[in-house]
């Protein structure tokens, strides 16, 4: 089930003091409009209405008595911390205790609430009524003392909303380190009061991670909930191999799903092309038909391709091929153009799969933490390494991560020097796992590889000629110590920070697995495409290590270190969604089988439109759109 991650489904359901979402969220609706009232509406309203209460009403001692017995903290303090609690408060004794929640914030707040899957919440089918019916009480409610209780249960799922907004309010009543712009006390406590007056949407927006990633990720999960609420994709049926030329049945309906998620379909006009991801549907069914727009056929050429794939809609041309290598590349695969398991796969994801990877990578970002200034990135599935600085990419690579069975830990560190032409101390675990055996058929192997060999107890180099390496417990009285060579498993340079799991970024002598599309091949380090280059961007914004420092170390030969002159923090994440340039979400391969949520379409096209008959253009009728 969707959306139904833990992050707030203990504040949801396990507190007295409410915070839902509306049946329309839980249906994954969109909002029609986030539109709140402005400065000027809002400073136009009468006071009675800015107050919620007449002014001078008694409300402001029902308030004072709750407040000051803790009811804001019944059931919110394990949730969002008692500083964060303590912010509520001071948000109305600020005020001499006046109600915080006028009628325009109220409505605010239920919109806001009907729109946390915008933010990538979990919804609540029935927490639409729930917050309806607080808000009935806060101005319908016959005694002060219900009209008080709740004002301040409107206090909380404001402040739940933040909290979870912000992936965590820290104890100083700020939102949590994730922020790059860390708000203070005083935000805190000036944004519940200004969404009391009507703009529970707008005072969020400085809780949100600052991140472009996250960015990126909520406007994708505009997309596809939209291309949800259309119906989605039939699954594409298993079958032989599918290479360009070939005639297969399921063709129109590959054409129809990569068309259902907005990639562009050849025999499309141009202006199709520009369109926004299709409407496959606008009955509820989940949809796929693919037409020739009106007018088409007044273009010859399109004409004549018309007039093709009616005579075989079949084919896998090259057009589609095109489209499909598109696909494969923005989900992990080798973009060969050819129909396999692994792309059928792939294409047979549903919707409500990808918007939950889309909803979790955005909660994954909430909880990363502050990303520093300046910092590196390394995502594990998408095999990349990117430099950010001051919130702009400038520079990023292929990588090499470790293989499912020594998979790279995500953590965050930071970067303290870079070594030119390393030694590689051969860790005892790869030494027994990889190299035993080669040093025990090969007796040349280690001299080839420039491995010496060290004694661990004299830490006298010895002959391997000289070692019985059949003998198990080899690798643990010697050392193999690689020295710098083409040979050499580091590369050219590694970039150290240190860390207990004893991993860190380095070239590699086998740079032709860079053209590998999927790239799980290490022991658990992180192999980069460009090391130099990375080392280089480092340097470039370093007061103590220099571009020309780390070019001429490296063409030295010699081992050598390079210290930088501040730390500069670097992320190993496991992200399976990451948006591009463009803000084009790629979703990427699950290689370590960690994300059980991913699930695939269980229907097939009605038989109608799975056989070539069925989708000769002339039969398909206009786009429902049309």
């Amino acid at each position: 089930m969707l959306y139904s991650r833990s992050l707030l489904a203990g504040l949801v359901a396990g507190s007295s003091l409410l915070m839902t979402v509306s049946s329309a969220a839980g249906q994954h609706a969109m909002p029609v409009s986030l539109a709140v009232p402005s400065e000027t509406d809002v400073a136009a309203l009468p006071l009675a209405e800015m107050l919620g209460d007449p002014a001078g009403g008694d409300l402001t001692g029902d308030i004072e008595r709750l407040v000051m017995q803790g009811f804001l903290e019944t059931g919110l303090s394990a949730d969002i911390g008692d500083s964060a609690v303590q912010a509520g408060r001071m948000a109305y004794a600020q005020d001499l205790f006046q109600p915080i929640w006028s009628k325009a914030g109220a409505e605010s707040l239920i919109r806001l609430n009907e729109n946390l899957l915008a933010y990538g919440l979990p919804v609540d089918p029935d927490g639409g009524e729930a917050v309806a019916q607080v808000v009935e009480r806060r101005f319908d409610a016959p005694s002060d003392a219900d009209r008080a209780r709740a004002d301040i249960e409107l206090t909380a799922i404001w402040l739940r909303i933040a909290a979870a907004v912000s992936g965590g309010l820290e104890d100083e009543g700020a939102a949590v380190a994730s922020l790059a712009n860390q708000p203070a006390r005083s935000l805190l406590t000036t944004a519940l009061r200004r969404a009391g007056e009507g703009d529970a949407i707008g005072t969020l927006t400085p809780f949100e991670p600052e991140s472009a990633q996250y960015k990126g990720l909520k406007k994708a999960l505009h997309q596809y909930i939209d291309i949800q609420s259309r119906g989605g994709w039939y699954a594409i049926p298993d079958g032989d191999l599918v290479r360009e030329g070939d005639h297969d049945s399921r063709i129109p309906q590959l054409r129809a799903r990569l068309q259902a998620e907005g990639y562009a379909i050849a025999w499309e006009t141009e202006a199709d092309r520009d369109d926004p991801a299709p409407t496959p549907t606008d009955s509820g069914r989940p949809l796929v038909e693919v037409a020739l727009k009106d007018g088409a056929a007044e273009d010859g050429a399109i004409a004549e391709r018309a007039a093709d794939l009616m005579a075989d809609p079949t084919e896998l041309d090259a057009p589609l091929v095109a489209t499909l290598k598109d696909f494969q590349s923005r989900h992990g695969l080798e973009p060969d153009g050819v129909v396999g398991p692994m792309t059928l796969a792939a294409l047979n994801e549903s919707v409500e799969s990808k918007v939950g990877r889309i909803v979790r990578a955005m909660e994954q970002w909430r909880s990363q933490g502050a990303l520093g200034e300046r910092y590196v990135w390394a995502n594990i599935p998408s095999f990349t390494a990117e430099g950010w600085n001051a919130g702009r990419r400038e520079i990023r690579m292929k990588t090499v991560v470790g293989m499912p069975s020594r998979e790279t830990p995500i953590f965050s560190d930071q970067i303290e020097y870079t070594v030119a032409n390393p030694k590689w101390y051969v860790p005892v675990s790869i030494a027994r796992r990889d190299k035993l055996p080669k040093l025990i058929e090969d007796a040349t192997y280690a001299d080839r590889k420039g491995f010496t060999v060290y004694e661990r107890s004299t830490g006298l180099q010895v002959s391997s000629s000289a070692v019985n390496w059949r003998d198990p417990g080899a690798v643990n009285r010697y050392r193999l110590v690689q020295n710098p060579g083409s040979s050499n498993a580091l590369g050219e340079l590694k970039i150290i920070f240190p860390n207990r799991h004893s991993v860190y970024l380095h070239g590699t002598p086998s740079t032709s697995l860079f053209k590998r599309a999927s790239r799980a091949f290490s022991s658990g380090c992180v192999r980069l495409e460009r090391p130099v280059a990375m080392a280089n961007w480092l340097a470039s914004h370093d007061t103590r290590a220099s571009e020309a420092q780390i070019r001429r170390a490296v063409a030295s030969g010699e081992n050598r270190h390079i210290r930088f002159g501040a730390p500069i923090p670097v992320h190993l994440t496991y992200v399976t969604v990451t948006v591009d340039d463009e803000g084009v979400p790629n979703f990427w391969r699950d290689i370590y089988k960690r994300d059980d949520q991913i699930h695939f379409v269980e229907r097939y096209a009605p038989p109608e439109i799975q056989t070539t008959a069925s989708v000769a253009l002339d039969s398909m009728g206009p786009k429902p759109a049309d």
